[in-house]
């Protein structure tokens, strides 16, 4: 009986028990290897499909992380590569999610009030200001990263079952209401507000007070890609048994048109529209995360706790919910540990935070796909779209990417006057007070 401890101990590690847990926590060494040729091609069909979503995505969210349109790639790139080894779930699609985006850049814009005030009373050069950013952006994604491993390591991946759904739909419901205000005003082309740090309510007033100032061109090449895709959104709907129509890619569609359009008549040269113009495609580079200058870390890891709660309810939820479609098993605690390995990594090669994606899984679920294949293959498409795509979108109106934008808040929006209602008729005050 005195030996029986040292007997288990010797069995714990030994190279049967490291194998094991190297493919308890890495499971594509599991999965690789049994990929049949048809499941092959089904979930490299999936992954075209699902990155030709999160391209357009990918450039839209970085504008409200207040970072170059690279790092929305960036993100979309390392993140969802290290999450398709690691990830247990088969159609979660990693990479910019737009609440998390929002928050970001929220402690993006609080802490460049530090950076105007280090250069007062002149203005930081837009180099400094990007570097600044990107610096604060990567430093989150490395405490939510941590956070994220720590949660998993410790074993709390009940989590998101002792968060009030009225309390979250709450708070992505005012998260929203601040994206569709700051959108709007780049979809009517209207000026910026002079405050660097204005409030979302100033923010409001601003864009009212000056309505007479609306660009017509960019309104009009805006919302006319907003009408297209609430149009085409509402045709799927109609004609679900219509799989070729089901298959089209509206926002990659939309992105062509519009700058084949604002190419062809010179929107950007002959009617002032603000476009995408020229953006370096380059590949992310090695970093070690820091604390830029003149930033308090507490406001880091403060905004990463948040960040984190976000991010991890919204991807286990959906990670759970088509693996019970699918008739398959995921292990929360393994997802927590895969996505934080995931932040850690791609902060270290200039991603801001990035979870899973609701819009994004589910289309990779109406694709089929059989495996993580399908997430490595639409990160390894993004790579050759920052290689070569960058360069085709210089005429893309800036407006058309906050239409999008504002496609995906109105989204996040919808289920919140049914929410409303329902509580209000069951008299569950506490429940309507967290989510108001």
């Amino acid at each position: 009986q005195q030996q029986q401890p040292a007997h288990t101990h010797v069995a714990r590690f030994s190279l049967r028990w490291w194998q094991r847990r190297i493919r308890y926590y890495v499971p594509i060494i599991g999965w690789l290897p049994k990929c049949s040729a048809g499941s092959l091609a089904t979930d490299i069909k999936a992954g075209f499909m699902v990155a030709c979503l999160l391209i357009p995505q990918a450039l839209s969210y970085s504008s409200l992380t207040h970072l170059p349109p690279a790092y929305g790639l960036y993100t979309a790139l390392v993140p969802a590569l290290v999450y398709g080894m690691l990830g247990t779930s088969r159609h979660l699609s990693m990479g910019p999610e737009a609440l998390v985006s929002v928050l970001t850049g929220t402690l993006v814009k609080g802490q460049l009030k530090h950076l105007y005030a280090a250069y007062s009373p002149n203005t930081p050069p837009d180099d400094a200001v990007d570097d600044f950013s990107a610096a604060v952006a990567s430093a989150v994604a490395l405490a939510s990263g941590l956070c994220t491993f720590a949660l998993g390591m410790f074993r709390f991946g009940f989590l998101d079952s002792m968060i009030s759904e009225s309390s979250l739909r709450g708070f992505i419901s005012g998260a929203a209401i601040v994206v569709l205000i700051g959108q709007t005003r780049i979809v009517l082309g209207l000026p910026a507000s002079n405050s660097v740090h204005s409030s979302p309510w100033n923010d409001l007033c601003h864009m009212l007070s000056h309505l007479d100032q609306v660009h017509v061109a960019t309104a009009a090449i805006s919302l006319g890609s907003l009408a297209f895709l609430r149009l085409l959104r509402f045709v799927k709907r109609q004609f679900r048994s219509a799989l070729w129509l089901q298959g089209i890619p509206d926002t990659l569609v939309v992105i062509i048109l519009t700058t084949l359009i604002s190419w062809a008549v010179q929107l950007g040269k002959d009617y002032n529209v603000a476009v995408f113009g020229s953006v370096d495609g380059d590949l992310p580079r090695f970093s070690i995360p820091r604390v830029p200058a003149y930033v308090d870390s507490k406001d880091i890891v403060s905004s990463a706790i948040t960040i984190t709660m976000i991010g991890v309810v919204e991807s286990v939820i959906v990670a759970r919910e088509y693996a019970s479609r699918n008739h398959y098993a995921v292990s929360s605690n393994r997802e927590l540990v895969a996505l934080g390995v995931s932040n850690i990594v791609g902060s270290a090669f200039g991603s801001y935070p990035a979870f899973g994606s609701l819009s994004r899984s589910k289309l990779n679920d109406r694709a089929k796909a059989t495996s993580q294949l399908s997430g490595i293959v639409a990160a390894t498409l993004v790579l050759v779209s920052l290689l070569g795509l960058l360069p085709y979108l210089y005429h893309l109106p800036l407006g058309v990417l906050a239409a999008i934008i504002v496609d995906a808040v109105v989204s996040l929006l919808s289920a919140t006057p049914h929410a409303i209602t329902f509580l209000f008729k069951v008299r569950a005050w506490s429940d309507l007070f967290l989510l108001l």
